[in-house]
């Protein structure tokens, strides 16, 4: 039976037709990248000149220190080279609370391609990663400079929003990343701002910024990678923050805005006791022993004794470490000291162990005392040509076999073994789905049905059963080149030669100089032909469902024997790995654009899916409107799989059976066929255990 009503419209066409035409995409999108201000990393670049030194050109690195620049009649100037292609900006703070007015420049080959005076974002350019550009700025007063990525929490203009008593926590991914924060002030009077590091090793430094930019103070860095600033401020001002790490390490931390709500937190801090003492690997609750409550608590050797937010410091390895709680008028201290234990008895807890070929597993150990001070161990095998162990006790199968195990203690003096046992490997699935739904234009920025289409394959693949596995599945959204690259790779990094691994990318499309391209959301492309170099790297069987415009370009195949016989040959089609290694499912010939659909009057509701996975969806077994099991219209000889040929042919006449709906309802003609390499293939895709 047909649903009653159809909805679709230009807005659901996969090709760059949702703004310009399909030949004009690429031209129109290194357009338009010259006027968004998109994407990901904030870089600030502070440099210190006396007012009559002449300046000289200076080549800035990520690795560059941070300092004050005093504006005056020489001008500087510096060569500054992106880390990632977007919108760069170029600000000046005042330093010192007094006047900052400047005029800016970025040059490029010597010519001016943006400037500006005053304060704040003087001018702003599209620039390209790894080009260098110079930047010159004269003018006066003390101030701060940035060259600053134009995008969420990049920025000044354009922080993250934070709160009083709350914990932003974010990760610095990228060495010499920086972070902005915006905060308006609840109460007039003294705030402790606080950043703590939640990873080991990460430095953190911050500046706090009045509303007009000024520069308040510098949060002074403590033990333990942690900074803090006491601030007086005043309720209902706007202020900002700058995080960032100084020596370019990376990880996790909490920026906390406190005050005294209690009464209590103001009050003279003071421990119980000058020391305590604590075994390695054991724990000591330290805000038990502290009279007054701390906002922050911070370890001077955390590699000894790390102290968690909530005062708890559990011992490392033995050696002494001063632990020092902070409140909002005082500050005390005391020492730890971590008690050498030594480690008793070694076990391993399993009487024999095997896996599978291509497998990995931890060996389980029990140790005692559970608070040895040195728990190093070490392990061995008869045979490493059967079982590689690694240093941290991690089996791998390499071929069948049976060996023996060794664990033993750092000094030798324990040991215990067990046999292991390798068995023939058994195929594991994995699954990447990515969908590209938000894209940088100024019409139809929005590809709806991106999501749903995801969604509801990942239900597919996960409702699949095989005799001894199941899919392994990943989602994404609105990747880049490079993270989509950086997905594949992390996916099916543990792939072996019996496994399969199916990666679906939905997003548009284009089709030009005999190659197809997958248009990502960032405004990067990715040719079919990279794509392939790309997986080639993955081991066993690559399946790859292609749903854009034009996919079928990535195997040479339009709708018509006419087309086909351009002499157009596909990435995959023709890659130097031939045989069984590939099997592209393509949604539309190289020709050809590719829908999507909603079966309500509201063509951008949730509900919008691509065609294509409809038709894979009614073919392998899912009801993608109900979200629940439904019946495999592929497995034509009803043996409880789908195989790609079963599939192919049923989702050529389902595809046009969806557009011959919408065509009904419209009055205009969709067409979409279908593609399947290598044609007629057998490879069981679905399977399903009852």
């Amino acid at each position: 039976m047909r649903p009653r009503r159809a909805a679709l419209s230009r807005a659901g066409r996969d090709s760059s037709r949702d703004g310009p035409a399909p030949g004009d995409l690429r031209a129109r999108q290194v357009a338009m990248k010259r006027i968004l201000k998109r994407a990901a990393l904030a870089l600030l670049v502070l440099v210190l000149f006396a007012p009559a030194l002449p300046v000289g050109a200076l080549a800035l690195s990520d690795a560059d220190p941070l300092l004050f620049a005093r504006l005056g009649r020489a001008d500087f100037e510096f060569d500054y080279v992106p880390p990632a292609n977007s919108d760069y900006a170029l600000y000046l703070f005042s330093a010192d609370g007094g006047e900052v007015y400047a005029h800016g420049e970025i040059l490029e080959d010597g010519e001016v391609i943006a400037s500006g005076i005053g304060s704040g974002e003087i001018c702003s350019a599209w620039l390209v990663e790894g080009r260098t550009y110079s930047v010159r700025v004269h003018g006066s007063g003390n101030a701060v400079v940035e060259m600053a990525r134009n995008t969420l929490s990049r920025c000044y203009l354009n922080p993250l929003e934070t709160r009083e008593e709350e914990s932003a926590e974010k990760m610095i991914a990228r060495a010499f990343d920086a972070h902005w924060y915006r905060f308006e002030a609840q109460e007039t009077g003294r705030l402790m701002l606080t950043c703590e590091p939640l990873d080991a090793q990460l430095q953190l430094s911050a500046m706090l910024f009045d509303g007009s930019g000024a520069l308040i103070s510098e949060f002074e860095r403590l033990s333990g990678g942690a900074c803090m600033l006491l601030a007086d401020t005043v309720a209902g001002a706007e202020y900002h923050v700058r995080v960032f790490s100084p020596e370019g390490r990376q990880g996790y931390y909490a920026l906390n805005l406190r005050r005294d709500g209690t009464g209590g937190i103001s009050r003279a801090l003071r421990f119980d006791a000058e020391s305590y003492a604590l075994s390695s690997g054991g724990a000591i609750q330290l805000s038990d022993a502290l009279e007054g409550e701390a906002l922050l608590w911070v370890s001077d050797d955390p590699e000894v004794a790390a102290v968690d937010r909530d005062g708890v410091v559990r011992g490392l390895r033995p050696g002494k470490a001063n632990i020092t709680a902070y409140g909002l008028s005082s500050q005390a201290s005391c020492r730890v000291e971590v008690e050498l234990v030594p480690l008793e008895g070694l076990e391993i807890l399993s009487a024999h162990i095997e896996l599978s070929v291509g497998d990995s597993v931890d060996v389980q150990i029990e140790l005692t005392p559970e608070d040895a001070s040195d728990r190093r161990l070490r392990f061995r095998v008869d045979d490493p040509e059967i079982v590689r162990a690694t240093r941290q006790g991690v089996l791998r199968g390499l071929q069948p076999g049976e060996t023996t195990l060794y664990v033993e203690s750092a000094d030798g003096a324990l040991s215990d073994s067990v046999t292991v046992t390798v068995t023939a490997a058994v195929r594991k699935y994995r699954a990447l789905l990515v969908g590209e739904q938000s894209y940088p234009f100024s019409e139809n920025p929005v590809r709806n049905g991106s999501e749903t289409s995801v969604s509801a394959l990942r239900s597919l693949l996960e409702s699949a059963r095989f005799e001894d596995a199941a899919y392994a599945v990943h989602t994404h959204s609105d990747l880049s080149r490079a993270e989509l690259i950086a997905e594949i790779r992390s996916t099916f990094a543990d792939a072996t030669e019996q496994d399969l691994s199916l990666l679906y990318v939905t997003c548009h499309g284009s089709y030009s100089g005999g190659m197809s391209f997958l248009e990502l959301s960032d405004g990067s492309s990715l040719s079919a032909r990279d794509l392939e170099r790309e997986l080639r790297e993955i081991p066993g069987t690559v399946v790859v469902l292609i749903d854009c415009c034009g996919s079928g370009g990535a195997i040479g195949a339009a709708s018509d024997g006419a087309d086909f016989a351009r002499g157009v040959t596909g990435a995959f089609s023709g890659a130097a790995i031939r045989g069984s290694k590939y099997k592209v499912l393509a949604s539309a010939g190289l020709d050809q654009d590719s829908f999507r659909v909603a079966f309500n009057e509201d063509a951008q509701s949730g509900e919008m899916a691509t065609v294509f996975v409809r038709a894979l969806c009614d073919g392998a077994g899912w009801n993608l409107d109900q979200n629940v099991k439904g019946t495999m219209g592929a497995d034509r000889n009803f043996d409880g799989e789908v195989t790609l040929n079963e599939l192919h042919l049923y989702m050529t006449g389902r595809v046009n059976w969806y557009l011959g709906i919408a065509s009904d309802l419209t009055g205009e003609d969709y067409r979409q066929s279908v593609q399947l390499y290598p044609e007629g293939d057998p490879l069981v895709i679905f399977e399903r255990q009852e």
